[in-house]
């Protein structure tokens, strides 16, 4: 089977415009969506140090995206190209309520998150949740491992059909199961080829390499990958890690590993076939090499990264 995967796309209109005409070119049996499918926006972002925000406006917008482009969007595609299989997972940009909307509003495309399907012998395997940050959105953040405390953030917010409310004292994650107690509702057959979707990477593989240089991946999804053996483990969250590891592919076992990055310009994604995934790996912008860029442009990319970090930090932990 022939598989395009790509992830943080973040509401970016041509860069779903890009991956539908990917996937196409690839000539792919099943296209995917690693999770941060909607776009994050906010008013008045001053606001975030002064306080007074309106975050149920940020909702409206990932629903207002759904219903104005990527519901009609996918519906086109899929009438042009029925035989292509969609499968997503959400990620910690997305509202869950406005996930909800999506599941309704989007049938031809089939949400992964916490479940298993099965699409021409291959099993699917999809989560969508990541390790706590100072983030607002909440809604797909859990504690890594059981023993996991929470990060404290200025603004915990979850959302329900009801809007956005604030979770106190840390309930969002206190009072919900750690990614690695979830993560045992999903394990793999032994005896099926599968392929899991996580838009959270694995801790320490490179896939997870902050622009400080440090891993921010889930050693819960390490150890899944490492007890399920899936053929393949596709991934996202850190934009940066192919540029700051030099690579987007590694291995875990016998599992071939994919974080294929993201640039606000270009479509970053990959395409490969799942009975050879390891030699068949190729990359949209990289091919089927390493992830090359001359030494000022990275360097410069990391810089504004960490200052970009550094100022969220400062805002979200005041």
């Amino acid at each position: 089977m022939r598989i395009v995967f790509t992830c943080d796309l973040h509401g970016r209109r041509h860069l779903y415009e890009e991956m539908f005409r990917y996937a196409v070119t690839e000539d792919a049996d099943c296209l995917i969506i690693g999770g941060d499918l909607l776009p994050t926006w906010l008013r008045s972002p001053y606001k975030l140090i002064t306080g007074g925000i309106d975050f149920s406006e940020a909702l409206r917008v990932q629903i207002s995206f759904i219903d104005s482009f990527l519901s009609p969007a996918v519906s086109s595609f899929s009438a042009r190209y029925p035989d292509i299989r969609i499968f997503y997972v959400p990620g910690n940009h997305d509202w869950s309520a406005a996930v909800e909307h999506l599941k309704v509003s989007v049938e031809q495309a089939a949400c992964l998150h916490l479940r298993t399907e099965t699409f021409k012998d291959i099993t699917f395997a999809g989560y969508g949740c990541v390790t706590d940050s100072t983030f607002w959105v909440k809604d797909y953040v859990r504690r890594d491992m059981r023993e996991t405390g929470y990060v404290k953030s200025r603004y915990p917010l979850v959302s329900s059909g009801d809007g956005i409310a604030t979770s106190l004292d840390g309930a969002y994650a206190l009072q919900r199961p750690s990614m690695e107690e979830e993560l045992v509702s999903l394990a793999l057959p032994k005896t099926a080829k599968a392929v899991c979707i996580f838009h959270c990477p694995p801790y320490g593989t490179g896939l997870d390499t902050l622009y400080s240089g440090k891993p921010i991946g889930s050693r819960a999804i390490a150890g899944f990958i490492q007890k399920n053996t899936p053929c393949v483990s596709m991934h996202g969250h850190i934009h940066e890690a192919p540029y700051l590891s030099g690579s987007y592919h590694t291995t875990i076992g016998p599992t071939v590993a994919v974080n294929p990055g993201h640039h606000p310009s270009k479509l970053h994604a990959v395409s490969f076939d799942t009975d050879s995934p390891g030699e068949s790996l190729s990359h949209s912008v990289f091919g089927t090499g390493r992830v090359i860029r001359s030494g000022f442009s990275r360097v410069k990319d990391r810089y504004v990264r960490m200052l970009k970090g550094f100022l969220m930090k400062k805002v979200l932990m005041s």
